[in-house]
C-alpha cells in the first residue's frame, strides 16, 4: 500500500519537471518568438483587448470593413480582426490583417493612413478631449501583417504587438 503513494509522487515529479526543460538549443519555450507568419490575428486581438478598453468594441467582419476602408483589396486578407466603438462617440479602433503576401499588406497601407486622417479630422472638433488618442496612433506594417490602432493607450498597444513580432 506505501508504494502507490511513492507511485504517485513520482509521477507528478516527472510530470511537473518535465515542463521545465528546454529543447535541444538549450531554449526554454518562452524564450521563442513567433515568426510573423505563425502570428493569429485573433490572438494578438484578445491579447491587447484584455489590456486595453475599446469603449462599446462592436467586432467588425471582412464584408464591413470596405465601409471603413473603401480602398482595401479584400480578396487577399486571410485573417482579420477589427474592433471599433460602435456607439461612435470615440474614436477607438483596432484593426489587424493578415494578408496573403507582404505585397498586399504594403498597398494596403495607403487606405488605412487615409482613415487614420479621416478619424483625426473628425474628432477635432467633435470631441477634442479625445484628440490624445492620435498622439501614437500608428499604421504598422511587418511583413504580411497590418496593424491599425487609436486607443487610451497606444504604447500598450504597441507593446503587446511587438511581444508576438
Amino acid at each position: 500500500m506505501k508504494k502507490i503513494p511513492l507511485l504517485i509522487s513520482i509521477i507528478a515529479i516527472m510530470a511537473f519537471s518535465g515542463g521545465c526543460q528546454s529543447d535541444k538549443n538549450g531554449a526554454n519555450d518562452s524564450d521563442i518568438t513567433p515568426n510573423y507568419a505563425d502570428v493569429q490575428v485573433e490572438m494578438v486581438a484578445q491579447a491587447i483587448l484584455a489590456e486595453v478598453e475599446i469603449p462599446s468594441a462592436a467586432e467588425k467582419g471582412t464584408d464591413d470593413i470596405e465601409y471603413f476602408i473603401g480602398s482595401l483589396d479584400t480578396h487577399s486578407i486571410k485573417e482579420l480582426s477589427y474592433f471599433i466603438c460602435a456607439s461612435g462617440a470615440y474614436p477607438d479602433e483596432l484593426l489587424i490583417i493578415k494578408f496573403a503576401d507582404a505585397d498586399a499588406a504594403a498597398a494596403a497601407r495607403s487606405g488605412v493612413e487615409s482613415r487614420l486622417e479621416s478619424r483625426r479630422d473628425d474628432f477635432r472638433d467633435y470631441a477634442p478631449a479625445e484628440m490624445y488618442k492620435f498622439d501614437d496612433a500608428q499604421v504598422l506594417i511587418n511583413g504580411e501583417m497590418l496593424f491599425f490602432y487609436i486607443t487610451s493607450n497606444n504604447a500598450k498597444v504597441r507593446e503587446i504587438i511587438d511581444s508576438y513580432m
